[in-house]
């Protein structure tokens, strides 16, 4: 069960299926048709940024910036609860990731592919929470298995565009958002709950 939350928490936030449209988008402007390069490059990217900041983000906060898990669960709470209503409401945040001119499919894939669309702050606050709470082995099964999904949409991205059109795309975005406002106060209430218990 535990492995299923963390598996949901994570696609709800990365959005593989809402963000259909704008990978049709940037693969428009990827020269002599390499999409695949950029997705796949996106999707290492990714990856190694939700891994990297899971296992080491700890040791950051606490060194680098002298602050610990649960401000950090308090603050990203936060962020997940203005991107949600962000996106519900005005759809900037979506809007605002655009490619323009003739870029490298390597550049697409690093930015804004795989971050900040894909592995962005609210997806390294919920890996690493997810490994603060339930260990290592969920948060790597979580991003690998996100991620195996991510590659199939991306390389079978026209047939789904097809098949599922832009309104349920959109439709299933702005459901995802529930969840990802859903997680944000769910965050927030277990920092000020631990601070509370001082």
């Amino acid at each position: 069960m535990v492995y299923v939350e963390a598996i949901l928490a994570l696609f709800a936030i990365v959005d593989p299926i809402g963000n259909i449209p704008i990978f049709v988008n940037i693969s428009e402007h990827v020269p002599d048709g390499q999409s695949r390069k950029a997705f796949n490059t996106a999707i290492i990217v990714g990856i190694c940024i939700l891994v990297i900041f899971s296992f080491a983000g700890r040791q950051i906060l606490s060194s680098v910036f002298h602050i610990g898990i649960y401000d950090l669960q308090i603050a990203g709470g936060i962020l997940l609860l203005i991107i949600a209503i962000d996106h519900l409401l005005f759809g900037t945040l979506r809007r605002s990731i655009s490619v323009s001119g003739n870029l490298s499919p390597y550049e697409i894939g690093c930015v804004p592919l795989a971050c900040p669309l894909l592995a962005g702050p609210g997806a390294m606050v919920t890996s690493l929470t997810t490994l603060e709470q339930s260990g290592g082995i969920v948060a790597l099964v979580a991003i690998g298995v996100v991620f195996f999904l991510l590659w199939l949409i991306m390389h079978f991205l026209e047939p789904l565009e097809r098949i599922l059109g832009k309104l349920f795309c959109l439709v299933f975005s702005k459901v995802m958002c529930m969840f990802i406002a859903a997680i944000g106060v769910h965050m927030i209430m277990s920092g000020v709950t631990y601070y509370l218990k001082q």
